[in-house]
């Protein structure tokens, strides 16, 4: 993990704009994410404190619990270390008590915050959103409870590293620079890695799917938010439904609420003008794609953009080609990513499941291709300086 120092700007840019969501902050990269099944546990690395929705001082004017420590018991979970620390909470590593000791994660609310029906409302939906999935690559919530004051909901603890460190490992690799290798992506040959990562796409492509079948919009899609399990290196979590919509039931209001990560929002999104959110899951599904397989971001922000103008100045940029970054980059490939991302919501796959069939169709044509000379060469930011490649480093 790495402690994280003052905010430069390319922190900011990404960082997560809005007042509503649920995230933890901390000073390290942060943890969340639960496995699929109860035997397989993953410690997940995901958001950054600058990533996180910002709250209002409201809740400063309550007088504050004492803070929990390791030891502690909250119902039948016994406290041990601390993963994340945020405006809204905490996250715990523990382990519950019973005929078997397991471990879980536990996602604590501040009880400041729970004194607020907004806030507890907001918490309960997403522990019930959560306790509703279940599939391949989802991770479920499995129990809301509440003790002497504090609420939480309980999650598998599992052992993974964020799609977003990944990226960001493998730039350095690639420049030459030193680097922890948190995953076997980090240094694998350029057609290894691209045909790797391609599959790990899929199956989140394949959850985001299954997500929208429980009528629900994840509206965070990003690197940070797809775990990969540290012990099956191919297996895929996607995770953090904090500013997650029931499309049901949530009013125009809270759909153009503004939250949401801008480098990854679609342009309607940015706007907070009325959105399919579908479609902006699509989309923001799009940019990670892009990243996770050029290195870089879709869009160069100039300097001059401030971060209040950032929103509409993204909405109205025009996305780099694939190619453009990456050269020889596969043609179908390419034209699948940039329908996702395209600035016309109309104009992007009706579905995830219409996006999963392209990119599979896209991905095996490249595979079977007989000659695939270009991404046997050097990634073409492999000569440049590190400064060169700010767009790759962390959001």
């Amino acid at each position: 993990m790495i402690v994280l120092g003052g905010l430069d700007r390319e922190t900011l840019i990404g960082r997560t704009a809005g007042s509503s969501g649920s995230g933890f902050v901390r000073a390290f990269d942060t943890v969340r994410g639960w496995p699929l099944e109860p035997s397989t546990w993953v410690r997940p690395v995901g958001r950054r404190q600058e990533d996180e929705p910002r709250f209002d001082d409201r809740s400063r004017t309550i007088a504050a619990r004492p803070p929990l420590t390791a030891g502690d018991e909250l119902g039948d979970y016994r406290l041990l270390e601390p993963l994340g620390h945020g405006a809204q909470g905490d996250v715990w590593k523990a382990i519950r008590r019973g005929p078997t000791l397991e471990l879980a994660a536990l996602k604590v609310l501040k009880p400041s915050l729970a004194r607020d029906p907004a806030r507890m409302a907001q918490f309960r939906r997403e522990a019930e959103r959560g306790g509703r999935f279940d599939g391949p690559s989802l991770l479920p919530v499995f129990e809301l409870g509440s003790t002497n004051g504090y609420h939480y909901m309980a999650m598998p603890y599992v052992e993974g590293v964020s799609l977003r460190e990944i990226i960001r490992a493998r730039a350095a690799h690639v420049t030459g620079r030193p680097v922890e290798e948190l995953h076997r992506l980090v240094t694998l040959d350029e057609p290894d890695y691209f045909r790797t990562m391609g599959r790990l796409l899929l199956k989140a492509v394949e959850a985001m799917a299954r997500v929208h079948a429980h009528r629900v919009a994840h509206r965070d899609i990003k690197p940070a938010n797809i775990l990969i399990d540290h012990g099956r290196p191919e297996t895929v979590y996607f995770c953090d439904f904090g500013l997650g919509r029931d499309l049901e039931i949530a009013t125009p209001e809270q759909m153009r609420d503004g939250a949401g990560t801008p480098m990854y929002m679609a342009p309607e999104r940015l706007l907070r003008a009325t959105a399919d959110e579908i479609r902006c899951d699509i989309y923001s599904m799009g940019v990670t794609i892009f990243e996770a397989l050029t290195l870089v971001r879709p869009f160069r922000v100039p300097d001059y953009v401030s971060l209040p103008a950032l929103p509409a100045y993204l909405a109205g940029a025009v996305a780099r080609r694939p190619s453009e970054v990456r050269r020889g980059f596969p043609p179908d490939l390419e034209a699948t990513i940039l329908r996702a991302m395209n600035r016309l919501p109309a104009r992007r796959q009706e579905s995830a499941d219409q996006l999963a069939a392209e990119l599979r169709q896209a991905l095996d044509r490249w595979a079977h291709t007989r000659t695939r000379p270009v991404l046997d060469d050097p990634h073409p930011i492999a000569g440049q300086r590190p400064h060169s490649i700010r767009l790759a480093r962390r959001a």
